[in-house]
């Protein structure tokens, strides 16, 4: 988990020295991007429309696999999380602010699925699987200029969807999983994205 938080504000320290730069770079056509978020690894492909409009096309995901935390959930106790996805999605990123362009506003529509296995302690196994589609997708990010060379973002926001359909053998605890907010129908996101402006 240290190693977690020191790469995480690693990352972040070079992207903050990254907006402070005031250096002139030459605007970029297109861009390619590798980025990490909760919902796994990305890779993005960037057309820039003009030095404020870029448009992504992302793919995504991980394989199933043990979490590497299990939130609390009332009525559940002790439990294992197993959590997979994959994903695409297409995305508009607008930089509002002309003296400001390592802001951007991110919206667009994601497809694909995450899906949950939740075992209890006495065995039981419980789903919650995402399989709506497409689900919206609203956030801000910095970074990430529609520049020539490297460049890093961060981006935060929000996923929109109908929330996950939970199976189990208890009513009680599927209940408990549909109102805990790590299951729920808005999903908070993350990201960390490094690329290369061309």
């Amino acid at each position: 988990m240290k190693k977690l938080i020191l790469l995480t504000t690693s990352l972040c320290l070079i992207t903050v020295l990254s907006f402070a730069q005031e250096d002139a770079k030459a605007p970029a056509d297109y861009g390619i991007s590798a980025g990490f978020s909760p919902f796994g690894f990305s890779v993005s492909f960037a057309r820039n429309i003009s030095a404020k409009t870029s448009i992504y096309v992302t793919a995504g995901g991980f394989p199933t696999s043990e979490a590497p935390f299990s939130p609390s959930i009332d009525g559940l106790g002790d439990y294992t999380l197993e959590s997979g996805s994959s994903w695409m999605g297409f995305f508009v990123n607008h930089r509002p602010f002309e003296d400001s362009d390592w802001f951007r506003i991110n919206t667009g529509l994601g497809i694909g699925n995450i899906e949950n296995t939740i075992t209890d302690a006495s065995g039981e196994v419980y789903t919650a699987n995402y399989k709506e589609n497409p689900v919206a997708y609203l956030g801000v990010g910095f970074g990430q200029r529609a520049v020539e060379g490297l460049t890093f973002g961060v981006d935060v926001g929000m996923l929109f969807g109908a929330g996950p359909v939970i199976t189990g053998p208890d009513a009680a605890k599927v209940a408990a999983i549909g109102d805990s907010p790590f299951f729920g129908n808005i999903l908070p996101n993350f990201q960390l994205s490094i690329g290369y402006g061309f």
